[in-house]
């Protein structure tokens, strides 16, 4: 029973630690701040639904834990979205973010956006750090879970950018053939990490996958979509969007994306470790 106890208190103790470390930039970033205050509750509730659906696959394939039923699967995902909770109010408390006089709204709200990188770094803390590999029982294709965790990662490294000015100021004077660079070297940098680099072996890894959609080039290019989604979605959720033409649009979702583009491809590389470890 003591070492149960044990085992779990430090479960959660590298859940809560991984959770904190990825979601310190955003603790950090006063327009987090700003449009949490701003957006409309229920723009936050679907970016916290997007998020925990983005939890709850990244669990299923390399989670807590590598046996559980879908029910359990669940408490895992809620868990971490809890501690994500727990330690972005606590967060914001030291820092002075929530105070006695902070309205309601105002608190939810910056809880709420902390909340998503905080629960997601729980899960990758809790399966990568752990010394536990993937889940070798995984039931979703090999395949689409990387483009799931690619999306996770994609949310996760572009969250830190879409609350600023930035994205906007490099869209606005962005020329075609800058766009055009910019897409070209995120695909190339993107391949050359995930297919070529071999980080951990993860190159011989996904040379065994059947599916099309673990292939180098088609897997590139998916995982490249789905971070121009991702982008998208949280230029719009941001509202930056708004009143902005089709150029301008497109143009900061390609550097937007190429943010996403590069987590995407972390995670991905999280996930072949991972799956290469249960297999062994």
């Amino acid at each position: 029973m003591n070492e149960t106890l044990s085992q779990s208190l430090r479960d959660y103790s590298r859940a809560a630690g991984g959770g904190l470390i990825i979601g310190m930039p955003l603790l950090y970033t006063m327009e987090v701040w700003f449009h949490a205050f701003l957006l409309p509750w229920w723009k936050l509730l679907l970016l916290l639904a997007i998020a925990f659906v983005l939890v709850v696959g990244y669990n299923a394939v390399a989670g807590f834990r590598r046996e559980r039923t879908f029910v359990e699967l669940l408490l895992d995902s809620l868990v971490a979205l809890g501690l994500g909770i727990v330690i972005s109010l606590v967060a914001l408390i030291v820092l002075g973010q929530i105070e006695p006089g902070t309205s309601l709204r105002d608190a939810a709200g910056k809880v709420a956006l902390e909340t998503i990188p905080v629960s997601f770094g729980a899960s990758v803390a809790s399966s990568q750090l752990g010394g536990k590999g993937g889940s070798a029982g995984s039931r979703i294709p090999r395949g689409f879970a990387r483009l799931l965790v690619g999306g996770g990662g994609a949310l996760l490294f572009a969250l830190n950018i879409a609350p600023t000015e930035e994205v906007i100021m490099l869209g606005v004077g962005a020329s075609p053939l800058q766009l055009l660079g910019v897409v070209a070297a995120t695909l190339f940098a993107t391949y050359v990490l995930v297919h070529y680099a071999d980080f951990g072996g993860s190159g011989r890894n996904r040379a065994r996958g059947q599916s099309i959609l673990e292939a180098p080039i088609p897997e590139t290019l998916t995982g490249y979509v789905v971070s121009l989604l991702v982008a998208l979605l949280l230029l719009w959720s941001f509202e930056w969007s708004e009143g902005a033409g089709f150029s301008a649009i497109l143009a900061m979702t390609v550097y937007l994306g190429s943010i996403g583009a590069v987590g995407a491809a972390v995670a991905r590389l999280l996930l072949g470790g991972g799956q290469e470890a249960g297999a062994k």
